[in-house]
């Protein structure tokens, strides 16, 4: 602040104005007396506090049924009020965990690609309605971290007085250090009557009785109750919602805290009290700052506590209440600074009740009653659709009908979950993407295009539109060609830093072959991507990015640019810094961003020279004279208002806009971050284009869209809406092998793309011909749709949002948007204007720039002609960006090596105007006599700049005390120096990564994020210097020790300045410091040298002399030593193989337990190959084959190489049917947590007892460490956890609670029936069962062998059910001992799981030939047998006879593996197919199961016993041959050879001469099943489809039969155990359904949601 008094002609500076009015008043004393503290509330409170939080409500896991040993629950165990509030398991391990255990915000990344809050179907709170708005611009950022001291959670609550009028009662109020309550804290305030205060308790919650209509009433009565305490003379009001549970129902806390706020404001009550939140439902740290920005003073979120509490109580986590409550808090006080940063906001006081959000869907009624003054553009959700959810999370929390939740729900909301929430990434899509890209395969596309549609719709508000398309489209080649189209294109914003060097440069190749442009990202590139590249394999990225970290921005960077992009803000974490850790910075990324490897590198959260939009415009300005032929574009993020920011930008002379999206991706940032702020780039593009052209600038301004953007309906809509250029990030990056691991914040990327480490780095296998597939393949797309909407060109796109409308959902929820704003025409709102982007240059005055003459007479020294110029002349403050264009014509003919020093001498006289030096190249020398503005050598590039005051100044001018330079100077320096004689302003040496600097003074913030050179203090310095240093070093003189108090020594360390070197150095630069500016304070210094360095500190980062340390050993390592006998030693590894660390001592396993790392788990341990005991010796017993010690005792090593995928493809559709929650279950065993892994596993998997030992474990295939190594073991650890719950007593039989009254009947006991009845058994169904065998289990009895499938581990599964209420009737054939029609009668519903029993048969010459049977016939007659059934097995044994079995899979090796035990002569099997590679083909890509030639149980018995695998490929049985007495004596068989024809199919051909025949006594057929057997099927005329299977339709159950319902294998068709589960558990919930109008059983993969009937 400034007075200027006008007629005393004073003018009163900033300092001695405040102090005059902090004095004016007694405000120490007013404070003193008048305010008070929770401390004062607790020496006044009255009786006992509760010690511990109460527990009455139960554990939190579900997994302990009351005693430590009790069974597992069916229905969720714990605290059911985390389910009503919303709680996932997300939730607590994602969020509440590390916040309790680290004190910090977990980090995420690779963006949110999860649906709108708007468009989920899985009852989102209203918070996630809630978008945070952010500092773009218009004012700056703050760091909340390296910038502390300006931040404060501070503020006062309680009634306020009038601030008009100044006085002690202002003062009156409780001083509280954050917004954060403890529960004992809440009681307090409840309980005071501390200076006559008192505290009013609302409820703010409603009888369920009401129902959904009961929600506005319970707000009205909220809101009145509130006002009268307020009239009451209440001075604290508590909204609470402690009363929720199964009878009442809370009210969202943020709509009662809403409704309550702004009615008190028009009643004009709201300054008489604070409002205080207990509340249940806050937990996560942007739920807090919307409820702070709508008027909260202070929260207790009781539930969080309670819940770290419960957990504490399972030995989760072992901290006590004060340190669960302590690491919350600051945690919480982390995550609420950085939200009020990204707005510029460095105080709580005023970022509470300023609604700093945006609404995305929520309807106007809502906003007027609860948010007034909030934009919500489209509308939305209603106050009938927010309480329909939330009666539908009571519902699965409380209701009669919750059955099957054994964990708490988790949708997914987060990382991807089979059943869950939709995903942008989902599994299907990315393996498409990644198949059509490599193959350029039009098909896949085609698929990747149908998956991904899916998810757009389901997640974004484009997917809300659809063209309004021709009758008859126009011919597609009048359309504009695809190589045309994609120049439009350009890859997002990805540095080398964040990506590795070869996916980073694999993009820029792609990207440069199409004509297309890349982007450096904010990392800088090195010189040898830019010169002289070969065209095929060009490597430099087009568009160069300047960020405020300003890594690696040189003179030569910038003139090698087409497009120079201001990094203004980030999609993924708008408002927000980054980090880039120091692990991750290897020697070749410290060279490119000229830092030192293994530094940490900061990005500070603004651009330090922009902190309004003149200071943007000057940085534009400043760019254009770095590099005049480049265009200079402007990323901005959509935001409510982006529209008038890009308006400014544009009026700036920006020449290119890009608008980033909320769910852009990132390598690193908190949940909080990623997703809760920034809106959809749908929303800002169509406002920027509105707002540009109703100012008449969209002709200046080329207009970008980008986030998630992969198929070519998002590139017509961002046309439509007005985008010129679409930018991709995360789609290349999938082309590329990305799987969305979402890990790149731990440098463990499988794929090796978002990591630096150099094992990793090797498993890249991304090409530039992927990505450039994948962009013709998707121009083509844009194409077509153009050709369907009849447009020609795509700059005819561009705005027509007629040829857009909101399309019909089947989703009352999304129907409620309004997409009207969105769809406006600006061409209707100002017609006329050219909308042309970038077809009316900006207009920067380079031709009159001082440096046009400059260049004139330094001309000869740029031809060769000399070696040096000097030029004198003099300057003015209207000359900005001096030498930069001189510096441009160096960089762009010498590079980053400049011109020899002094080669260019400039002496200037005057004032120079803002970044004067700029950019300034090697080998240019400027002296100023005068001084200079803001940015003073702003990314100095190896220049030198020498600044002193006029020589005609009066004798008594201190040099010292005076600024002589500006803000900001040399921000971004990478190399040169300067020499300023006199005080630099603010911020001096901000991002310093290489020049050296002397100056008499700074003020506050120097030196801060700087990573390298060196500088020189003379004189005085302000506060926060080196905040986020960690790099380079500070000399600084002190002689009256006040530095250490102004320096910011969180990561600096200080010294004394007693080294010889430095010593040394010091003096050197004194001496050249008083040589080149004439300074007194250096020739004062030089007198009494080296004594005066007793009054200087070293500034010396930690990180910075660690760096150096490490260094130091490297080089000394390679030192040269004289030799001496070798002696070789093994060296200790740092972390043991699996060999070496599992043993069977308890030492060796504790041992084991210290080291095992989760993180690397995956690089660092081989997976368990030895699942089977010996087949020397299994193969004489019928004992199950698997060596379950070995497996137990090395488990915990194979869980930990489970990598937790982001997106798992395990339990995609092409791995586990059930979506079996796998990534969790390992997890949790490697945490030893057993009974937790177990309601993980039958969250989904009613029989893991059985899939854990037949299924073939697609799972496995899909895995992501099987795209270059073995997979994760799953199936081990599955039965594992199922086998140890039942060894431990833990499964016990659960009959369900309620019943139903409800019949259904279910024919087929195998694993389709028996899942099918096990579910309907939960939901309280009478179930029968029907097994035409005389035993239940059918495939799983009769089917599979015993020593796979132990007998007594299927009847135990049935004795359990028959306990729990589940009805078996054995030995009737449905069909025909009891008509199919007469079950339908008796019975509510009939459930049909026939199987497919139907066998293939081989109708060739002698079939009828005695010896030749069915597999099935086989494996039953001897289960049989074994189980003591009276049967004759004589013509179906094997012993001592010659066996030939046809056909291979699973059922052909139990074949091999039965006859070999019954003791076979010999066994041969034909498999008509070749043998299959060792690793997967082209036409077989991850993650599809892995057609392989794999070694199974059989094939290696046989080879033990008989010295070769039985298998013979590519063999086709022709004849089988007689004895003569009408039994089989052999087979004649001839060799195949596959071949493809021209339509690309493959076909069949005989070698010839390759017959053979092969002796056999016993023939199987183990050809597979053509379906269910007929008879029931034509009893009750239901419909079949073209493979005789019942016919049902699309993803439903029901057949053409009223009633009736078929799931399993005579549905589907033959397939797995694993999917004939997953068909009864969905079948089941359809009965359900069908039966009682709602289900809440589990969804796939386990996930609860409430289906309704239709």
């Amino acid at each position: 602040m400034l007075l200027v008094d006008t007629l005393e002609k004073l003018v009163t500076k900033d300092e001695e104005l405040k102090l005059q009015i902090a004095r004016s008043r007694p405000h120490s004393q007013w404070i003193q007396e008048q305010m008070f503290t929770m401390e004062d509330l607790y020496a006044a409170h009255e009786g006992d506090l509760t010690s511990e939080p109460s527990l009455t409500n139960g554990h939190v896991n579900g997994a302990i049924n009351g005693e430590e040993n009790g069974g597992i629950m069916r229905t969720f165990g714990g605290d059911r009020r985390l389910c009503m509030f919303g709680y996932t398991l997300e939730t607590l391990n994602m969020l509440l965990l590390p916040m309790v255990t680290t004190q910090k915000e977990a980090l995420g990344s690779m963006g949110n690609d999860a649906p709108l809050a708007c468009l989920s179907q899985f009852q989102p709170l209203i918070y996630d309605y809630f978008k945070q708005l952010f500092a773009q611009v218009t004012n700056p950022p703050i760091d909340p971290f390296r910038e502390k001291i300006v931040m404060s959670l501070a503020c006062p609550i309680g009634p306020e007085a009038n601030i008009l009028e100044p006085s002690a009662k202002q003062c009156h109020r409780i001083f509280l250090e954050n917004p954060m309550l403890s529960l004992q804290d809440l009681e307090v305030i409840k309980a005071t009557k501390y200076r006559g205060w008192s505290t009013y308790v609302v409820d703010i919650t409603y009888p369920v009785s009401e129902g959904t209509s009961g929600l506005v009433p319970a707000l009205d009565r909220i809101a009145a109750e509130s006002c009268k305490a307020a009239e009451d003379g209440y001075q604290i009001l508590v909204l609470s919602d402690r009363k929720g549970g199964s009878d009442r129902l809370p009210v969202n806390a943020l709509m009662a805290l809403g409704v309550t706020h702004h009615y008190l404001i028009e009643e004009r009550q709201r300054m008489k009290v604070g409002i205080i939140l207990e509340t249940g439902e806050a937990r996560e740290v942007h739920q807090m700052c919307v409820l702070l920005g709508y008027g909260a003073d202070a929260i207790c979120p009781y539930l969080v506590f309670e819940t770290m509490n419960s957990l504490r109580s399972e030995g989760v986590i072992t901290l006590a209440n004060k340190e669960i409550f302590k690491n919350y808090i600051s945690a919480m006080e982390r995550g609420i600074s950085k939200v009020m940063a990204k707005m510029g906001i460095s105080t709580l006081q005023s970022y509470k009740g300023a609604q700093i959000f945006e609404a995305v869907g929520i309807s106007e009624e809502i906003i007027n009653k609860c948010f007034k003054g909030t934009a919500s553009r489209i509308g939305g959700v209603t106050f009938e659709t927010l309480a329909n959810e939330a009666f539908e999370r009571h519902a699965l929390s409380y209701g009669d009908r919750e059955c099957d939740t054994m964990v708490l729900r988790n949708p997914g909301f987060y990382h991807w979950r089979s059943g869950g929430e939709k995903h942008m990434n989902d599994p299907v899509s990315i393996a498409n993407l990644q198949d059509a890209s490599r193959t350029q395969n039009k098909s896949q596309y085609d698929k990747f295009k149908e998956s991904t549609m899916e998810s757009v719709k389901a997640c974004t508000l484009r997917g809300q539109l659809e063209l309004v398309k021709l009758e008859n489209p126009i011919d597609i080649s009048e359309v504009e060609s695809a190589s045309e189209i994609v120049k439009r294109f350009a890859t997002g914003a990805m540095s080398f830093g964040s990506i590795s060097i070869e996916a980073h440069t694999t993009l820029a190749i792609a990207m440069n072959r199409v004509g297309a442009k890349s982007n450096t990202g904010e990392g800088g590139e090195n010189a040898d991507r830019y010169i002289d590249q070969d065209p095929e394999f060009n490597k430099r990225s087009a568009i160069k990015q300047v960020a405020s970290g300003r890594f690696g921005v040189t003179a030569a960077y910038l003139a090698n640019a087409d497009d120079l992009q201001i990094k203004m803000a980030q999609g993924a974490k708008p408002g927000e810094g980054g980090e880039l850790p120091g692990y991750k910075v290897s020697e070749d990324i410290a060279n490119t961003r000229h830092s030192v490897a293994g530094v940490g590198l900061i990005s500070p959260p603004p651009h330090h020279d922009i902190y309004s939009i003149e200071d943007l415009a000057e940085l534009i300005y400043d760019l254009k004279c770095a590099n005049p032929n480049a265009r200079i574009s402007v990323k901005l993020v959509s935001e409510v208002g982006v529209g008038v920011v890009a308006s400014g930008v544009a009026k700036g002379k920006a020449e290119h806009i890009t608008i980033s999206g909320h769910d852009g991706g990132t390598g690193a940032s908190s949940w909080t971050g990623i997703k809760s702020a920034g809106l959809p780039w749908e929303l800002g593009i169509s406002e920027t284009h509105q707002t540009l052209v109703l100012n008449n600038l969209r002709s200046r301004i080329v207009l970008q869209a980008d986030g998630q953007i992969r198929c070519g309906m998002d590139v017509i809509i961002a046309g439509l809406l007005g985008a010129d250029e679409i930018g991709f990030s995360t789609a290349p990056l999938i082309v590329m092998g990305c799987t969305m691991m979402r890990k790149c914040h731990l440098n463990t990327c499988p794929v090796g793309i978002a990591t630096q480490d150099p094992v990793l780095r090797k498993k890249f296998e991304g090409k530039p011909e992927h990505v450039v597939n994948y962009l013709f393949m998707l121009a083509e797309e844009v194409r077509e749709l153009m050709a369907s909407v009849g447009v020609r060109k795509f700059q005819e796109l561009v705005g027509r949002t007629d040829l857009l409308r909101a399309r019909d959902s089947c989703s009352t929820k999304v129907n409620l948007l309004d997409f009207n704003l969105i769809l406006k025409n600006a061409l209707h709102m100002r017609p006329g204007v050219n909308i042309v982007g970038g077809s009316v240059k900006q207009d920067f005055g380079l031709e009159t720039h001082l440096d046009q003459e400059i260049l004139k007479e330094v001309e000869p020294l740029l031809n060769g002609t000399t070696d040096t110029v000097t030029v004198n002349t003099t300057i003015h403050n209207e000359v900005r960006a001096f030498g930069t264009t001189l510096s441009y014509h160096i960089a762009l003919k010498y590079g980053e090596e400049g011109l020899p020093d002094n080669s260019i001498q400039i002496n200037l006289a005057g004032s120079a105007g803002q970044s004067f030096c700029a950019f300034l190249a090697k080998g240019v020398t400027v002296t100023l006599e005068g001084d200079a503005n803001d940015y003073v050598a702003k990314g100095l590039s190896g220049g030198e700049v020498v600044i002193y005051p006029q020589k005609d100044l009066p004798e008594d001018y201190k040099t010292e005390a005076n600024i002589i330079v500006g803000n900001v100077c040399l921000y971004g320096a990478t190399s040169g120096s300067a020499f300023f004689r006199g005080m630099a302003a603010e911020r001096f040496c901000v991002r310093n990564s290489g020049a050296v600097a002397v100056v008499e003074g700074v003020g506050d913030h120097g030196c801060e994020y700087m990573t390298g050179g060196c500088v020189l203090i003379l004189g005085q310095t302000g506060r926060n210097f080196a905040a986020g240093m960690s790099g380079g070093i500070a000399y600084v003189l002190d002689p009256s020790s006040e530095f250490p108090r102004k320096c910011n020594q969180q990561t600096v360390e200080l010294l004394p300045l007693e080294l010889s070197d430095d010593l040394v150095f010091v003096e050197d630069l004194l001496r050249q410091f008083h040589d080149k500016t004439g300074s007194q304070v250096a020739a004062n210094l030089l007198m009494d040298w080296p004594a005066q360095a007793s009054s200087f500190l070293k500034v010396f980062p930690y990180e910075y002399q660690r760096a150096l340390r490490q260094l130091a050993e490297k080089e000394a390592a390679v030192q040269v030593t004289p030799e001496k006998a070798k002696v070789e030693v093994k060296p200790e590894p740092t972390v043991c193989d699996i060999e070496e660390s599992v043993t069977d001592t308890a030492m060796e396993k504790k041992r084991l337990e210290k080291i095992l790392d989760k993180t690397r788990g995956f690089v660092k341990y081989k997976r368990e190959t030895a699942m089977y005991r010996s087949a020397e010796k299994r193969q004489k017993d019928w004992d199950e084959i698997y060596n379950v010690d070995s497996v137990r005792r090395g488990l915990r090593v194979q869980a930990a190489r489970c990598m937790d995928c982001g997106v798992p493809f395990c339990q995609s559709s092409h791995g586990c049917p059930l979506g079996n929650i796998i990534p969790k279950w390992n997890d949790l065993i490697f945490n030893n947590n057993w009974k937790e892994a177990l309601g993980q596993l039958l969250q989904t998997n009613n029989f893991p007892e059985f899939t854990g030992r037949v299924c073939p474990a697609p799972c496995e295939g899909a895995c992501v460490l099987g795209i270059n190594e073995l997979p994760v073991t799953i199936k081990n650890i599955e039965c594992s956890i199922i086998d140890h719950a039942f060894e431990q007593g833990w499964i016990k039989p659960e009959p369900p609670v309620l019943r139903t009254g409800k019949k259904v009947a279910v024919v087929g006991s195998g694993p389709a029936g028996l899942a099918a009845a096990h579910q309907l058994n939960k939901a309280g169904h009478l179930v029968t069962v029907f097994e035409r065998n005389d035993r239940a289990g059918g495939l799983l009895q009769y089917g599979i062998p015993t020593m796979k499938l132990s007998k007594e581990v299927v009847q135990r599964r049935v004795n359990l059910m028959k306990d729990e209420g589940i009805m078996f009737k054995t030995n009737v054939n449905v069909g025909k001992d009891i008509s199919a029609k007469d079950l339908q009668e008796e019975y509510d519903a009939l459930l049909l799981c026939l199987g497919a029993t139907w066998p293939r048969d081989l109708p060739i010459a002698n079939r009828q030939l005695e010896g030749i049977h069915f597999a099935m016939a086989f494996l039953e007659t001897w289960q049989k047998k074994q189980m003591g059934n009276t049967i004759d097995h004589t013509t179906l044994t094997a012993k001592d006879k010659d066996v030939i079995v046809i056909g291979g899979g699973d059922t052909g090796c139990d074949c091999i593996g039965t006859s070999l035990r019954q003791g076979a002569k010999s066994i041969t099997t034909f498999e008509i197919l070749p043998q299959p590679p060792p690793s997967r083909g082209r036409d077989n890509p991850w993650p599809t199961f892995p057609r392989v030639f794999k070694v199974d149980y059989g094939h290696e018995e046989v080879k033990v016993k008989f010295g070769r695998d039985p298998r013979e490929y590519s063999t086709l049985t022709k004849e089988f041959l007689d004895d003569g007495t009408g039994k089989v004596a052999g087979v004649r068989a001839v060799t195949v050879e596959w071949t493809k024809d021209e339509s690309g199919r493959w076909k069949m051909n005989e070698v010839e001469g390759s017959e053979k025949v092969y002796k056999a006594d016993l023939v199987l057929l183990a050809m597979g099943f053509l379906g269910p057997e007929r008879y029931i099927v034509n009893e009750l005329e239901m419909e079949q489809d073209p493979r005789s299977n019942i016919c049902t339709p699309d993803g439903k159950y029901v057949t053409s039969v009223d009633k009736v319902f078929a799931a399993g294998d005579c549905r589907r068709g033959q397939s797995l155990v694993v999917w004939a589960i997953n068909e009864g558990r969905q079948a089941a919930r359809e009965v359900d359904t069908y039966l009682m109008d709602t289900s809440t059983l589990p969804l796939s993969g386990g996930v609860v949601q409430i289906t309704q009937k239709g």
